[in-house]
């Protein structure tokens, strides 16, 4: 069974009254002032993508996790999302302001196809703005031309891509990143060390020691974070019964999971979806 994922049209209508518009295969809000009652934006609370996301910080600072990877955002960083990430806000300053835009397809040209966070130097933030500024002043025309608009999108989105590939991972950083980014794809189900072993085309061995080397944590305990991730999803943007929730992330009973997620949460399943 495929993962439901989060409802984007609930965004643009809680946006709605934010500034959040839209312009063909894009959606964007810029300069906006977060709000703490935006579901997409709550602390702790992760999601599924349905579309792409970019997002700059203005002012302030946030705390997210991509695809499993934690990032400490601040004022000029830019981060990129592929539709079907995996996203959680960990924490939220009360001051921050950010830009954001959805996409739902990629540009024409082939840019990078994963999620990543690049630290802008001030050049490189004047470059950014002058696209934003570009594409307000057309969705601000009264005969909006959704093509011009398509094409500011696409560049933007090249341009921001590049950035993504400016800097160079040590072996054990690349390593980590590939290990998080098929976890963040097959973490959905309950798998072995030895099957993401197989799929990085080395030895289970090599991935304990890679991964406890870089992050300080166990390969379980990632592919356990993993699936606590996923369950909170389907918990909290699904009405599934705890049993097909159960049986959606490969274990098999109920009472496992159960069992599970309170070892990992400290509250059951139905404790997290009543309070979430």
């Amino acid at each position: 069974m495929a993962i439901r994922n989060f409802d984007t049209g609930k965004i643009s209508t809680e946006l709605s009254h934010h500034g959040f518009r839209r312009a063909g295969d894009y959606g964007f809000n810029f300069h906006a002032q977060l709000q703490q009652n935006l579901s997409f934006f709550l602390e702790g609370q992760p999601y599924r993508l349905t579309e792409g996301r970019l997002l700059m910080v203005h002012h302030g600072t946030i705390d997210l996790e991509l695809d499993l990877e934690e990032h400490h955002m601040q004022v000029g960083d830019i981060a990129f999302a592929m539709p079907n990430s995996l996203a959680m806000v960990n924490r939220l300053s009360m001051d921050c302001v950010i830009s954001i835009m959805t996409f739902s397809r990629m540009p024409t040209v082939n840019g990078r196809q994963e999620c990543f966070m690049a630290r802008c130097d001030e050049s490189t933030q004047m470059r950014i703005e002058k696209y934003i500024d570009l594409i307000t002043i057309q969705v601000k025309r009264g005969d909006v031309c959704t093509d011009i608009v398509s094409c500011l999108f696409d560049s933007l989105i090249l341009d921001v891509q590049s950035l993504g590939s400016e800097t160079t991972p040590t072996q054990k950083e690349s390593f980590m990143h590939r290990f998080l980014q098929l976890l963040s794809q097959e973490g959905r189900v309950k798998h072995p060390i030895d099957f993401y072993a197989d799929r990085l085309c080395v030895t289970a061995g090599y991935v304990s020691t890679m991964v406890k080397r870089h992050s300080g944590m166990t390969a379980m305990q990632w592919i356990d974070r993993a699936l606590v991730r996923e369950a909170k999803v389907l918990l909290h943007y699904t009405q599934m019964p705890v049993s097909e929730v159960a049986e959606t992330l490969g274990f098999a009973t109920p009472s496992f999971f159960i069992r599970f997620f309170r070892q990992q949460t400290g509250i059951t399943p139905l404790q997290f979806r009543k309070h979430a």
